[in-house]
């Protein structure tokens, strides 16, 4: 009989330590649960923030334009020299003497490969910016346990992506193939040589597939920016 009041003191401290192990669980998860909450606030944040990123670099490179970034770091030739370089080019077709030839191999050197590089910097930065989105999105996917790579449409920007890339490449073979052409005239052939035809059917195969590219990038630009 003497051991009752003992009994109840034991199952006392066995509620109480069981009441504060709860208490201690559920506090913990309440600070747990809102550091998550916070932290995917904060990386759906950042995920807009890298959203419209990617849609400004889109549409800057779709024109073939440059922000300031790369206009700091590729540079055109001097205005005067690109105003003689463009109308040197387009007059290629009807025929240029020696003289203008020579000139016109002497800008290709300083402006030809101008929209090439500015384009290829553009694309580059593009993809780099795409790489940083997928960051988000994984962070995002596990701080809330699902995959949500769809609904923010990685996979459309990694096809962006790819298809700039090839149009990029395509506009560098397009500048090279320019500038065979100039050489190969002033090495003597003619405008209507086998070795300028072959040249200029490189070109146009060149074009078209420049073309398609171009065109499966708008297609994919279309539903990416409509969002």
């Amino acid at each position: 009989m003497e051991t009752h009041p003992q009994q109840t003191l034991n199952a006392k401290k066995v509620l109480a330590l069981i009441l504060g192990a709860i208490t201690i669980y559920v506090a913990v998860s309440f600070l747990v649960n809102d550091r998550f909450n916070k932290l995917e606030e904060l990386t759906r944040s950042l995920l807009a923030d890298q959203q419209a990123t990617l849609v400004a670099i889109a549409e800057t490179t779709a024109r073939n334009g440059a922000d300031t970034v790369t206009e700091s770091v590729i540079r055109d030739c001097m205005l005067t020299e690109r105003s003689e370089f463009d109308t040197l080019l387009s007059q290629l077709d009807r025929g240029l003497s020696y003289a203008e030839l020579t000139t016109l191999e002497r800008l290709f050197g300083r402006c030809g490969s101008f929209y090439a590089e500015r384009k290829a910097v553009m694309v580059a930065r593009l993809a780099r910016e795409i790489e940083v989105y997928e960051t988000y999105v994984l962070q995002l996917n596990t701080v809330v346990q699902d995959d949500l790579s769809e609904t923010f449409e990685v996979k459309e920007w990694q096809a962006l992506a790819t298809e700039e890339k090839k149009q990029s490449e395509l506009f560098a073979q397009l500048v090279t193939a320019q500038d065979k052409i100039i050489v190969t005239l002033l090495a003597g052939s003619s405008a209507s040589s086998p070795e300028i035809q072959a040249i200029l059917q490189d070109a146009r195969e060149i074009q078209e597939a420049l073309f398609m590219a171009s065109k499966q990038a708008s297609d994919i630009r279309a539903i990416l920016i409509s969002l």
